[in-house]
């Protein structure tokens, strides 16, 4: 499996794309359901806000409702334009958290000392920082950056504005800044090795992946040796056979299927004379006739030594016809000269004919027939050459 590279955890750039292309429906569906945590909690911690700011409860309700609408916008924006959300995704988390942040630093600023939410409400800043740093997928950089200009805010507001060191507040300002600091770098820490995680997982998903592929491809292509001749590429006897089945099925009263028996002629003395390799190199060229002199609808394919076969489906009264013309085109287009190492080869080839029904119904039949008739052909053309 492929390890993580660079000092920063990062893949190389095209792993790295394809990560984050494969983390983005997760980060919407992250971002929206922290969206809906955080409107649920900002409105239920509205009630608090009558024990915890009687002095200004107008305000801090306004706050959250400026949160709970700008929160709403996001979330919509998200949903209506998901790409340029994932393109900005790290840029829109960080601005959306430090909004939530700062909301509660800002009902901490309408707050009087003598509040309980003077000094009890910058807790919110540890929710926001959990969320932050468990329920997003930003880099390590980005959410500590974040994290601290929300720890930094708090402690320019506690000094600026609440002026906790001069109230002689450092006990609570200590606290408040060791558990928002503390609470940073647990996070830290917990993101990181949930980035470390993720990534091991997308590595390994993508091994599983590529082995899948890989056995899908191996059971291919052993399907396809398995019914091609490994020599000619065509369909070997078992799937000619198969697919003959299937065209004499798809016949109609109107159509025909016929079938012709290609052997070679004076095909041994080119292996005695040129060895095996110029008959393998003959047999390839002669299956290529083959496939260019018939039709696309039609079907070719090798039994095995110089045999070859044809299936082709016709209409019935353009059947004699069509067989004459096309088993004329095999035996010209076979009989061209055959150039290998320097030398002319030549062969020749006796053409069968079968069709359905006249001379047999089932595949099987009809290809002994043909066979049968190209025997006979074969044995008139010795004859012919013997007188």
């Amino acid at each position: 499996m492929q390890d993580l590279t660079g000092s920063r955890g990062h893949f190389e750039p095209a792993l790295e794309a394809a990560y984050q292309a494969d983390l983005a429906t997760q980060k919407i569906v992250a971002f929206h359901r922290t969206a809906l945590l955080c409107a649920v909690l900002y409105s239920c911690f509205a009630v608090l806000d009558l024990m915890a700011v009687p002095s200004n409860v107008a305000a801090a309700w306004a706050i959250r409702a400026v949160v709970l609408c700008v929160t709403a916008a996001t979330s919509l924006a998200s949903r209506l334009s998901r790409e340029t959300f994932v393109r900005r995704y790290a840029m829109l988390t960080c601005l959306t958290y430090l909004m939530w942040g700062l909301g509660i630093e800002a009902i901490i600023m309408f707050t009087r000392p003598d509040d309980p939410g003077w000094s009890t409400y910058y807790a919110g800043l540890l929710l926001v920082s959990m969320a932050l740093y468990g329920a997003t997928y930003l880099r390590v950089l980005h959410a500590s950056l974040t994290g601290l200009a929300l720890t930094l805010s708090y402690l320019a507001l506690a000094l600026g504005y609440q002026h906790m060191g001069e109230r002689g507040d450092w006990v609570i300002l200590v606290q408040n800044c060791f558990f928002l600091i503390g609470a940073n770098f647990i996070g830290l820490f917990s993101l990181h090795m949930r980035e470390h995680f993720s990534r091991q997982a997308f590595l390994l998903k993508n091994a599983l992946k590529r082995d899948l592929e890989l056995e899908e491809e191996a059971k291919r292509q052993s399907e396809h040796l398995s019914e091609h001749d490994a020599l000619t590429g065509l369909p070997n006897r078992v799937r000619f056979l198969r697919r003959l089945g299937e065209l004499l099925s798809q016949r109609d009263d109107g159509s025909t299927v016929a079938v012709l028996f290609l052997d070679l002629d004076d095909f041994k003395p080119v292996n005695d004379r040129h060895g095996h390799a110029a008959g393998d190199y003959v047999l390839r060229r002669v299956a290529d006739r083959v496939r260019g002199a018939i039709r696309a609808s039609d079907l070719a394919g090798r039994l095995g030594g110089d045999e070859f076969v044809v299936a082709l489906p016709l209409a019935v009264g353009q059947a004699e016809l069509t067989i004459e013309r096309l088993s004329a085109a095999l035996r010209a287009a076979i009989g061209e000269p055959i150039a290998f190492g320097g030398e002319v080869v030549r062969v020749t080839a006796s053409v069968g004919a079968a069709r359905c029904p006249d001379h047999g119904q089932t595949a099987e039949e009809l290809l002994h027939a043909a066979d049968q008739c190209m025997y006979r052909s074969k044995r008139r053309k010795e004859t012919a050459l013997a007188a």
